[in-house]
């Protein structure tokens, strides 16, 4: 059954035109994901559904009683509320069953009659029937997934998080069950293991779900259809997000083929026409041609976007030696967050940090580049290391200055022609490069940041969640530029496609740090494993060999680093005066050099070798 229908609906703002005559139904159990560009007019179309705005044409029609629930700060009655009173105030009409089920219980205790018995049942049917006997369960199930335990129920909602009130809402948004529950981006900001929650959640969720969402592992799990606005017209697959990629590109090569064919029609139409309009004895046929060209319904030619991101990372000879050393590290502020935390990183690895928000994965890397110092133990960077660093706040840009002032203030050098190149990298063009920091979106901020990082060409890229705010399409290229990257990466990231398509390794925290090695499927698969009990003899075996690997390794690697200081020596030496003046003594010394990288190419070699057989 249709809870909601809109029919040919448009919206412009100005000369803007969002979208034109979009029609589509939700019906009742729908799984719907609403995609598209940054700027395409998704929240607009929620707005509108919501009333909050009114459509230049078209119409929305809401069947019936339809209850239609929206995710915001708004659902928050009162902030000086308790989180357990805020709750609580969804059930007010079952709390005023529940106390005249009590005054009836009294009064039948006092003076019983029949009819006391017939009106207290009527009553306790219709409490029983919204929920009564279940909804304090409910209250403490939803609170607890969404990260709430009851030693925080009496806190006021005034002293939450901006984090914690979204999750706050969401969980009462839950509670109220709305026939259709209308969502924008609801895994941003939340980790791994309450997004896995929802989606079992809404899964199972027996009315209908709309949502906003850039998460593709999200629309994978949850939806069975989907609405991509695209060139201001929408259109609708069935199926997942594998679904919807496969069919996308069946659509547009299909569509091609047809208008192909139909301009090679036209072109045929059009050839005797002009060949014959003006001879009198073909003249009647040519006419004839000419109205069957105009009866036609011409088919525009497919497009696709070609505005995209076009940004990559240079690296330097990706090394196999241990970079960054954590040995016995405590992190935190007056308290430590996490202890004894021992890792290496190789010179070619990218590790993804996951892990509960506040278990410390911001910590973690801001220790690691000496922005908070560590509480105990010790960081070691075995090279010195030019870090790339994005930080998910995007709080580092003048917000008075242009985009063009903000590139010409880092780098003065650079001429307009060269800032104009490199901003129209992030899809900046025209007059966009005369935009004020302060009006950019959130998404063109993360494309902002991620220009500069690729300007700064650094050593070692770290990076706080890198994807928030983006579209799918852009996201898309942002997996393969890292993807393609053969540098360091460190990166924290809740996005489980990123991380699953980037990632050689991973750091899970969570009551303690455990390192996996590969991406996220390799960790959900290991995790898995984990569970299985293995022989003690097997174990024991594997571990005294991976300890004499790795102990051949680190003999191999303190080699390698005493070659490259040589090297550098070497190096500096040839640019001395009383060398390279002296061509014997030049040509003694350089080959020296030769002979050093060598030896070094030769340590590389032996530590690939034992690398394979340490995994």
């Amino acid at each position: 059954m249709s809870l909601l229908r809109l029919n040919q609906v448009s919206k412009s703002f100005g000369a803007d035109l969002l979208f034109e005559n979009i029609s589509f139904d939700i019906n009742q159990n729908d799984k719907i994901a609403l995609i598209g560009k940054n700027g395409t007019g998704k929240s607009t179309l929620f707005k509108i559904i919501l009333n909050e705005l009114s459509p230049d044409q078209g119409d929305v029609f809401v069947h019936g009683q339809t209850k239609i629930g929206y995710l915001s700060q708004n659902i928050i009655d009162n902030e000086n509320n308790t989180l357990y009173e805020e709750v609580l105030s969804v059930f007010n009409n079952i709390i005023a069953i529940e106390k005249k089920m009590t005054l009836y219980q009294n009064k039948m205790k006092e003076d019983y009659t029949p009819e006391l018995l017939e009106r207290y049942s009527r009553i306790e049917e219709e409490f029983n029937h919204l929920g009564g006997y279940s909804y304090l369960v409910k209250i403490d199930t939803l609170l607890s997934h969404f990260g709430f335990s009851k030693d925080v129920y009496d806190r006021k909602i005034s002293s939450f998080s901006g984090g914690e009130k979204t999750r706050i809402a969401f969980a009462k948004l839950l509670m109220v069950e709305p026939d259709i529950l209308l969502l924008d981006e609801p895994t941003n900001h939340m980790d791994i293991e309450i997004i896995e929650w929802l989606e079992d959640y809404l899964k199972s969720y027996e009315k209908a779900v709309f949502v906003i969402t850039h998460d593709k592992y999200f629309i994978n799990k949850v939806c069975r259809k989907i609405l991509e606005i695209d060139q201001r017209s929408l259109e609708v697959y069935h199926g997942n997000f594998d679904d919807y990629e496969v069919e996308k590109v069946k659509r547009y090569e299909k569509m091609l083929k047809l208008y192909e064919k139909q301009q090679k029609e036209i072109g045929h139409l059009q050839s005797f026409v002009d060949r014959f309009r003006y001879k009198a004895k073909k003249a009647k046929s040519a006419q004839d041609r000419i109205k069957k060209i105009n009866r036609m319904d011409k088919i525009d030619k497919p497009t696709q976007s070609k505005a995209k991101v076009n940004i990559g990372f240079k690296s330097k000879r990706p090394t196999n030696i241990h970079i960054i050393e954590l040995n016995n590290l405590s992190i935190g502020y007056e308290e430590p967050l996490l202890k004894s935390i021992n890792f290496k990183m190789r010179g070619f690895e990218k590790v993804g940090i996951i892990g509960p928000n506040g278990s410390g994965k911001t910590t973690l890397i801001k220790t690691i580049m000496s922005i908070i110092p560590p509480i105990d133990g010790e960081i070691k960077f075995n090279k010195k290391l030019k870090i790339g660093y994005f930080d998910q706040n995007l709080q580092q840009f003048d917000k008075r200055k242009t985009l063009l002032e903000t590139i010409h203030s880092i780098y003065p050098a650079k001429t307009l022609t060269e800032v104009r190149k490199d901003l129209a990298k992030v899809m900046f063009t025209q007059e966009d490069v005369y935009k004020n920091i302060s009006v950019l979106s959130g998404g063109e901020l993360v494309k902002l940041h991620l220009l500069f990082l690729m300007l700064e060409e650094p050593d070692l890229l770290i990076l706080d969640e890198p994807t928030n705010h983006l579209d799918i399409d852009t996201k898309n290229v942002i997996e393969d530029v890292f993807e393609a990257y053969e540098g360091p990466m460190l990166f924290i990231s809740h996005d489980r496609y990123f991380i699953n398509k980037v990632a050689s390794k991973i750091i899970s925290i969570g009551e303690r740090l455990e390192v996996y090695h590969g991406n996220y499927s390799d960790y959900i698969g290991d995790k898995v494993k984990k569970e299985i009990n293995q022989s003690k003899s097997k174990v024991k075996s594997k571990k005294v060999k991976k300890i004499s690997i790795e102990k051949e390794m680190e003999k191999i690697e303190t080699s390698i680093v005493d070659l490259e200081n040589k090297i550098e020596v070497q190096k500096q030496l040839l640019f001395e005066e009383e060398i390279y003046s002296n061509k014997n003594r030049y040509d003694k010394e350089n080959n020296h050099l030769k002979e050093l990288e060598k030896k070094l190419n030769e340590k590389y070699l032996e530590l690939e070798k034992l690398m394979k057989k340490e995994y």
